[in-house]
Parts: C-alpha cells; sequence; structure tokens
C-alpha cells in the first residue's frame, strides 16, 4: 500500500510537524516557543493601515498621535498571543509599549482577510508592508504614523527537532535563504 505524499500544503493553523507528518514549515511572524528547530529566513515591517473611509468616519480623516492608535476599532489577527499590544519605536527612537485601549472590533486568522475587512472600512489593522505596498501607492489605504517602528516579524523555516535533519530538508531551506537572497540583490540593483 502506498501511503501519499503531499508536497505542500497551505494553511493558516500552526499544525504539529511531527503529528502532521511535515518535513518543514515556513512560518511567518513571531515564532512561539517550540521544541522544532527554526532559521531565520528573512524579516519583513509590519505597518498600521486603514481606509479613507474609516478615517474620515471615525478620525476626522487622520490619525497623528499614538494615542488616537491606541483608541482605534482595531481588526486583529487571531492566532496572536497579544495581537493588540506592540513595542514601538517613536520618531526621537524611544521605545514604547503600545496597547489597544479596547478589544478588536474584527478578528481574523489570515492577512488576506484583515486586509478586506480594512479595505472595506471596518478598521485599522497591522499587516506585512509587502502585503499593502500596492494598496498604499494607489491609495486604497493609508498608512498610518510612518515615522513609527512596529516589530519587524520573520520569515522561518521550521523543522523537527531530531537527531539528524534529512539531505531533502537541509536542501529545501537553501533553496529558500539562496532564493530570497537573490531576490534582494535584484531588488538593490533595480528597485522598480
Amino acid at each position: 500500500m502506498k501511503i501519499p505524499i503531499h508536497l505542500f500544503s497551505s494553511s493558516s493553523n500552526n499544525d504539529d510537524l511531527i503529528s502532521g507528518r511535515f518535513d518543514a514549515a515556513i512560518r511567518l511572524g513571531q515564532l512561539d516557543n517550540s521544541s522544532h528547530h527554526a532559521k531565520l529566513l528573512d524579516r519583513f515591517d509590519i505597518i498600521p493601515v486603514a481606509s479613507e473611509g474609516y478615517l474620515l468616519k471615525h478620525h476626522a480623516g487622520a490619525i497623528t498621535q499614538l494615542t488616537q492608535l491606541q483608541s482605534a476599532h482595531w481588526i486583529a489577527h487571531g492566532r496572536l498571543v497579544k495581537p493588540l499590544s506592540w513595542e514601538v519605536v517613536l520618531p526621537n527612537g524611544d521605545v514604547v509599549l503600545c496597547q489597544a485601549n479596547m478589544a478588536s472590533t474584527i478578528t481574523a486568522d489570515t492577512v488576506g482577510s484583515l486586509l478586506a475587512f480594512t479595505r472595506s472600512g471596518a478598521g485599522i489593522a497591522l499587516l506585512p508592508s509587502w502585503l499593502v505596498q500596492e494598496d498604499i501607492a494607489t491609495g486604497r489605504l493609508i498608512q498610518l504614523l510612518s515615522d513609527h517602528r512596529f516589530p519587524k516579524q520573520g520569515i522561518y523555516a521550521v523543522y523537527p527537532n531530531t537527531r539528524h535533519v534529512s539531505e531533502k530538508v537541509r536542501k529545501f531551506i537553501d533553496f529558500l535563504q539562496s532564493y530570497i537572497n537573490e531576490n534582494a540583490r535584484q531588488h538593490i540593483n533595480d528597485p522598480t
């Protein structure tokens, strides 16, 4: 009897690698404590964004202070341990803890859902810069407090903590790292 082999699986769940019989997983964000090994492949920025309609309706068209951001209607990622609490680097370099003053208006478990709710004017979300850069460029979304920095997130290759890492897992991780490095070099040489 042949056991079917899944080459790739895409899910927003953090399935257990061992019970799911996964050789490796790509995880974004900040990793929870885990018994698995993880290799950081790259980092990305997250930024607060909102639609113009939301800002006009709830904030007189703009958010200019961190305290206003704390009092906003938040669309939060439901799988995060603290989805409404962040260390923020202020323009002067100071680091402060920023916490929303109320529970999230909407909670979702995928960035696609968070993006859709934000575009529709339901509130503010912290989203990966790579996901929203086109929306910001076209005016569909507005970046808030662009002089503030929210915690960078990671792209990790996660694999089971076994005595020996298989050759295919090592080659897969090396391929991903090489691909990311090559794309970064290309972007530096041709940022358009």
